[in-house]
């Protein structure tokens, strides 16, 4: 008689539990979607995909177009508010943050700063960028990986660095 070692136990254990959880998983996505798509005021029959993971500061300052994605591990902070367009993507880890300290006289104050970040139609925001307060995204534009825009953005450009710069037109 063989009896199963306990390694091979545990892999049955995970493999089933999988197996159980995977519905739940698309269920916990609907319910994710319709809320989101609730509380951000979205147009249409399309609802936001908001993976699980996403972590918000006052969603409620939050407005979204049709069509608009986040992926896992990002982080916005819509203090000042945020509006995206339509058809806006934003990759793995990117934050976007609409308040910060004040600096008065070289000194950091402990008053913030609150400007609405606006991201327009058809903008990707790629993995690890950083969106800081005030900032205009104008249509049509790629943020790079790892880029941290400091500036308002012109429509039809590639934008890298740090602080982000026009790479190339699209």
């Amino acid at each position: 008689m063989n009896t199963p070692s306990p390694r091979n136990r545990l892999r049955e254990l995970v493999l089933l539990s999988s197996k159980i959880t995977r519905p739940f998983r698309k269920l916990k996505a609907f319910f994710r979607q319709r809320y989101y798509g609730a509380l951000f005021c979205c147009p249409g029959k399309k609802f936001p995909r908001i993976a699980a993971g996403v972590a918000f500061s006052c969603p409620e300052n939050i407005r979204c177009g049709r069509n608009f994605v986040v992926n896992p591990g990002c982080y916005l902070a819509a203090k000042g508010g945020i509006v995206f367009g339509d058809n806006v993507v934003i990759s793995a880890g990117a934050k976007i943050i609409s308040s910060g300290l004040i600096l008065q006289d070289g000194k950091i104050t402990r008053s913030h700063q609150h400007a609405a970040v606006h991201v327009g139609n058809d903008v990707w925001i790629g993995a690890g960028a950083i969106v800081l307060p005030g900032v205009t995204i104008a249509g049509n534009c790629v943020i790079a990986a790892g880029a941290i825009v400091t500036k308002d953005c012109e429509s039809g450009f590639i934008y890298a660095g740090v602080p982000a710069k026009p790479l190339r037109r699209i």
